[in-house]
């Protein structure tokens, strides 16, 4: 979804995009935590400090002059397409490490930062009756189904990663953009990376 609409705080204008990601990163942890404990919430917490520092960082490294004129100014950029996929890689590098990749709170993690955040900026921003729409419907019922379902089983797992990938691929049909921005590049990162593990463990339990 394109951002059409800023939000002032405290004399700031944040953009609606960074809102929609605090909030989204927030409410999967909160339901981590409700789901599996505080050791996956944790786990969690820490890929996404891993995540959020490369990818406001990353701004620093290439950008430090600017940066040293205007500090605040990392609270409006960052490191772009790049620097987010390099913490997105960071995070999943650090779960795997941890022991946690192919989890079921991997992919409810995934699927309630992802759901957040479609389901705000189609509230936030102007972007179409239909492309919201849509949105809001399919996020929502995607989120609902995997909460309910993710860890049930290995295989419920397996096809909510493939209903995670499909129903962000028909949003995206509908969304300005939808298919060239990091929420869509992510969901096919981590999908692929869930069901490459998932199949792992397939094959060895055999």
């Amino acid at each position: 979804m394109q951002v059409t609409e800023a939000i002032t705080i405290f004399k700031l204008s944040v953009p609606t995009s960074h809102l929609s990601a605090l909030a989204a990163l927030i409410a999967a942890y909160i339901l981590l935590r409700f789901r599996f404990g505080s050791r996956q919430a944790g786990l969690y917490g820490d890929a996404a400090f891993y995540f959020v520092v490369i990818w406001k960082g990353s701004y620093v490294l290439t950008d430090f002059g600017n940066f040293l004129k205007a500090p605040m100014s990392l609270l409006y950029y960052n490191g772009g397409l790049t620097g987010a996929l390099a913490g997105i890689l960071a995070a999943l590098f650090f779960l795997w490490r941890k022991g946690a990749a192919g989890s079921p709170a991997v992919l409810m993690s995934a699927v309630a930062v992802q759901s957040v955040y479609q389901i705000m900026m189609a509230i936030l921003n102007e972007n179409g009756p239909l492309p919201e729409t849509v949105t809001v419907v399919m996020f929502s019922m995607l989120f609902i189904l995997t909460v309910l379902r993710a860890d049930v089983s290995n295989l419920w797992q397996r096809q909510l990663t493939v209903l995670f990938l499909a129903v962000h691929l028909i949003a995206a049909a509908f969304q300005p953009d939808g298919f060239g921005g990091l929420p869509f590049v992510s969901t096919v990162i981590i999908g692929l990376y869930q069901l490459s593990f998932l199949s792992a463990g397939r094959r060895h339990n055999k």
